[in-house]
């Protein structure tokens, strides 16, 4: 009998951190981008990252 294990689910999977720091998750990465952009406005110095909780994969790191 070959039983699968089930692939781990992720309720938000588009997270947005500052300086490698979790700062909030999103379901939409329409969402987690505007919001990643508002938070480089107010605070350039500071890295910016939108990333795929499912695969660890960066989606954007935000510019100035």
């Amino acid at each position: 009998m070959n039983v699968r294990t089930p692939t781990k689910l992720v309720e938000c999977p588009f997270e947005v951190s500052i300086d490698k720091n979790l700062h909030d998750r999103f379901y939409d990465v329409r969402d987690a981008i505007a919001v990643a952009k508002r938070i480089k406005e107010t605070k350039r110095a500071a890295d910016v990252e939108v990333v795929d909780a499912r695969t660890k994969k960066l989606v954007i790191k935000v510019q100035c």
